[in-house]
């Protein structure tokens, strides 16, 4: 099946302990805020699970400015999901479109997925 956007990577960004937090559960929503204060940015889908949470960030005046980011709880550390072109032009609607397309929960459910999967792809 040939998916919209082409194939997805990940990308880590940094920790919490990259940014000088503590730690932060049971408050994960401070990091969040820290992370998305960074850019400048608000969370236009917030996808909060005990492993991950997933996030459409993009800037406020701007509708076509998303990106999506995962946050690994168990590891602390935030990704950005990339695709194939252009990863930060997405809006809200697209974002709708992508999540079941490219089967996105799974990576909040299991942040590990992502290590396992694209480490074993990357590998081949």
């Amino acid at each position: 099946m040939q998916l919209s956007r082409g194939n997805i990577s990940p990308h880590r960004l940094f920790s919490v302990q990259d940014l000088g937090l503590g730690n932060p559960e049971p408050h994960v929503d401070l990091v969040i805020r820290e992370f998305l204060a960074i850019g400048d940015a608000v969370a236009a889908r917030w996808i909060q699970m005990p492993k991950g949470i997933l996030l459409l960030q993009m800037a406020p005046e701007n509708p076509a400015s998303g990106a999506i980011y995962l946050y690994d709880r168990l590891r602390q550390e935030f990704y950005l999901l990339s695709f194939e072109g252009p990863e930060d032009d997405l809006t809200v609607d697209d974002f709708s479109q992508l999540l079941p397309e490219y089967n996105l929960l799974r990576y909040a459910e299991q942040p590990t997925l992502l290590h396992v999967q694209f480490q074993t792809a990357g590998s081949a």
